[in-house]
């Protein structure tokens, strides 16, 4: 029993471990202000992309949008899938404890994601069409 329980612990503990391995792996771990996106096919207003922030750090996320409370959950990325994978589990918010399907890239200081609405199929494009329900954020890293 004590074995089983043990084996338990250890597996648990790799989980997570690789999961946190594979969020540093894929650097995006920092600050980072969004410089653009669109939903549903149409580029965000100005208005909606000015003071976004992001910060990531191994995996876990807040971001806060202008005109709405910050956002708080867990990410877990994939790098080995083409596109590359994330999922995202809101905390807090309208998605409490929903789990959203996304790609990503990384290229240099720009990170971009695009999101499908809980409980629909991941994206396989960098951009929305209309009436998708699908969203694109593009970060940039903010320099420290």
């Amino acid at each position: 029993m004590r074995w089983t329980i043990a084996l338990g612990l250890t597996i648990a503990l790799l989980a997570v471990g690789a999961s946190a391995a594979l969020a540093q792996e894929a650097g995006t771990d920092g600050s980072w202000t969004l410089v653009g996106g669109e939903a549903d096919g149409k580029a965000l207003p100005q208005e909606q992309i000015k003071d976004g922030k992001l910060i990531l750090k191994v995996n876990r996320y807040n971001v806060k949008l202008a005109g709405e409370e910050a956002i708080k959950g867990t990410q877990k990325l994939d790098s080995t899938k083409a596109p590359k994978t994330i999922d995202i589990t809101d905390a807090s918010g309208p998605n409490k404890g929903k789990t959203c399907l996304g790609i990503y890239e990384l290229k240099g200081d720009e990170f971009r994601v695009v999101f499908a609405q809980p409980g629909k199929e991941r994206p396989k494009n960098f951009a929305t069409a209309p009436d998708s329900g699908q969203w694109m954020h593009v970060w940039k890293r903010v320099k420290e």
